[in-house]
């Protein structure tokens, strides 16, 4: 189940984020439906390279003009 939730906790997450009220039967045969291509997703073979771009930044409050604004 997402996250490693049991469907008392699905069925609590999904009440209180989407007020919706839905039956354990349906949460497990939802999440029945797509362990298949869950455990597929998890056991396919990676990449060997992903490219990746970090951006990185201080923020420091400046005065300028007698009004202080962050720059980077």
């Amino acid at each position: 189940y997402a996250r490693g939730m049991t469907v008392r906790e699905i069925r609590a997450f999904l009440s209180e984020q989407y007020g919706t009220d839905v039956s354990h039967d349906f949460i497990s045969s939802v999440t029945d439906a797509v362990m298949e291509e869950v455990g597929a997703w998890q056991q396919r073979p990676l990449e060997p390279m992903y490219p990746v771009i970090f951006f990185d930044a201080l923020r420091v409050k400046i005065r300028d003009e007698g009004l202080v604004c962050n720059k980077a």
